[in-house]
């Protein structure tokens, strides 16, 4: 199948339009910021529509691409590392996994959740985090003094228009989230590539497996085990150790607040009004952004007492 004009011709077009979306920014700036989110959707409608080995051929084109505009543009290899990091890599596992399926004693067909996926992504990046605080702790640094030392730098380069004072409120804002912060917006930028490239394939039917539903999401027992002591480390520990559970809690936020909105997708289904619902469910996140932080509580309760099944909101199994 690969070896087709069409697959082909498919796979290389995904791999340049991503390219293309991530390149932007640093070719016209930080005020085009916004394709550079999109980059996974045609990473992942490649893999999801033809198979892994596209997923890897359209993340390959694209680091070529990539590649080319920066030698025009006469800028360093540090944008072909984070389009590899955050992208290409994390698209080709998560496409291998999702296509992954198994029957159950009940001879349902169940295939991998989105959301076990991501899971396997965010103990790669905690454990990154992990790991490098230990070894700045080592050397006897202060975590936010770190960070705060990186953000300034950074920050000045990519708005030098704003001044000094603006610059400092907002290093002074990101340093105690930043690296949870980090992770959590890169998965959430994947769950969106994802949502996205599942409907495109679908109204084109060339989707691989069925389409993930919202209120079937559930996450791995140690995503909400291991909230418990990110928040008494934020709540209790020293200093670098706060820091790393607070910035942990955050970046395990998100897995749960998606089970927690599965939820409100379940009761928005069975209104005659569901997108209505959800659009007014997710501007009051984006509005009051500590609701979700209720939200994941909600879905932690949810999870454990399989409310959706009980209550008949989702059905039991799942359809090949």
């Amino acid at each position: 199948m690969m070896l087709s004009a069409k697959p082909l011709a498919m796979t290389l077009g995904a791999g340049a339009l991503a390219g293309l979306l991530f390149a932007l920014p640093f070719a016209l700036g930080i005020s085009a910021v916004a394709p550079l989110t999109l980059t996974g959707v045609p990473l992942v409608a490649a893999g999801l529509g033809i198979g892994v080995l596209a997923a890897a051929g359209a993340g390959l084109t694209g680091i070529a691409l990539l590649t080319g505009l920066l030698v025009l543009l006469a800028l360093g290899p540090e944008p072909i590392v984070l389009f590899a990091l955050f992208f290409a890599v994390p698209v080709v596992f998560a496409v291998q996994q999702l296509q992954r399926r198994h029957t159950t004693s009940l001879g349902y067909i169940e295939w991998e959740q989105p959301i076990k996926v991501m899971a396997w992504l965010l103990a790669a990046a905690l454990l990154g985090m992990v790991v490098f605080g230990a070894m700045v702790m080592q050397g006897k640094t202060d975590l936010p003094v770190l960070t705060r030392t990186f953000l300034e730098p950074a920050i000045t380069g990519m708005l030098p228009e704003f001044g000094h004072h603006w610059t400092r409120n907002l290093v002074a804002t990101l340093t105690p989230v930043f690296p949870g912060g980090v992770i959590a917006a890169w998965l959430a930028m994947l769950a969106v590539s994802v949502a996205i490239a599942v409907a495109i394939l679908q109204r084109q039917g060339m989707m691989t497996r069925p389409a993930p539903r919202m209120e079937e999401l559930r996450t791995p027992l140690w995503i909400p085990l291991a909230m418990a002591p990110a928040v008494a480390l934020a709540l209790f520990a020293d200093l670098n150790l706060a820091y790393l559970g607070r910035n942990a809690a955050i970046a395990l936020l998100l897995p749960l607040f998606l089970v927690g909105a599965g939820s409100f997708h379940a009761i928005a289904r069975r209104t005659p009004i569901p997108w209505v619902i959800l659009a007014v469910f997710y501007g009051f996140m984006i509005v009051f952004p500590p609701l979700c932080a209720v939200v994941a509580l909600i879905g932690v309760a949810d999870q454990s007492l399989d409310l959706h099944r009980r209550t008949g909101l989702v059905r039991s199994g799942q359809e090949v």
